[in-house]
């Protein structure tokens, strides 16, 4: 019997030592947890976006808009982010700090790492980043595309700059110079708002120009309802 309970407790003692050994140790937790990614850095403008979006840290596999993972971002009360996120899974392409709508579907980019050949934690450091939801607008579209027209170059169609720095002020709140009785952006109304009017309509009375056909089909299901819900959410600046 004695020698029973002695193979026993020896047995045990093997298998705790085999336990503690570093090798093992890291062989398991690269296995069961895989990547992660961690992210530092000052977020504004976190705190006024509308109901059924998601400032988060996300991974996304190649040609695919859902996240396949995500993990929201949290700030304290001067706006100090650091956030890791675990178990990113091997077909994962891309990390990015980033908007994503009540499906998980990215919306727009603010970030996005550089993840090649990293098989443990990937390093976002982010500086001072404004994740407004205007910012958001303006660096997904306004700059991008209407600014081409409005205040990019030498020409300022109709009188309007949408560049960043002058666009918010040229457009909420003010009134339309071709759509009579309109503004450009009427707070809480987006569809009485010129903007929302060029975007969504072929023809709009008083516009000569056709800004339909500018809208891409991805815009039109992400931009545009981030644009309505922005005017709809009161137009904040940040």
């Amino acid at each position: 019997m004695k020698r029973i309970i002695f193979a026993s407790l020896s047995l045990l003692t093997l298998c705790l030592t085999s336990c503690d050994d570093g090798r093992i140790y890291k062989e398991v937790a690269y296995d069961t947890v895989g990547r992660s990614a961690k992210l530092e850095g000052k977020i504004t403008g976190i705190g006024n976006w509308a109901e059924g979006y998601t400032i988060a840290i996300a991974g996304f596999t190649e040609d695919d808009d859902y996240a396949s993972i995500s993990k929201a971002i949290q700030v304290d009360d001067e706006g100090n982010a650091s956030v890791t996120m675990t178990n990113i899974p091997d077909e994962v392409t891309s990390v990015q700090l980033c908007v994503l709508d009540r499906l998980r579907r990215h919306v727009m980019t603010f970030y996005e790492a550089d993840i090649e050949g990293i098989r443990d934690t990937i390093r976002m450091e982010v500086g001072t980043i404004n994740v407004s939801m205007f910012n958001a607008i303006q660096q997904s579209y306004l700059s991008t595309t209407c600014a081409n027209c409005h205040g990019a170059s030498n020409r300022t169609a109709a009188g309007l700059d949408l560049t960043e720095g002058k666009a918010y002020q040229a457009m909420v709140g003010v009134d339309s110079k071709k759509v009579e009785g309109k503004k450009i952006v009427d707070p809480n109304d987006a569809e009485n708002s010129v903007l929302h009017m060029v975007l969504n309509q072929e023809t709009v009375e008083g516009i000569s120009m056709n800004h339909f056909d500018l809208v891409s089909e991805k815009n039109a299901q992400s931009i545009l309802p981030l644009i309505d819900n922005w005017i709809n959410n009161g137009a904040k600046e940040e």
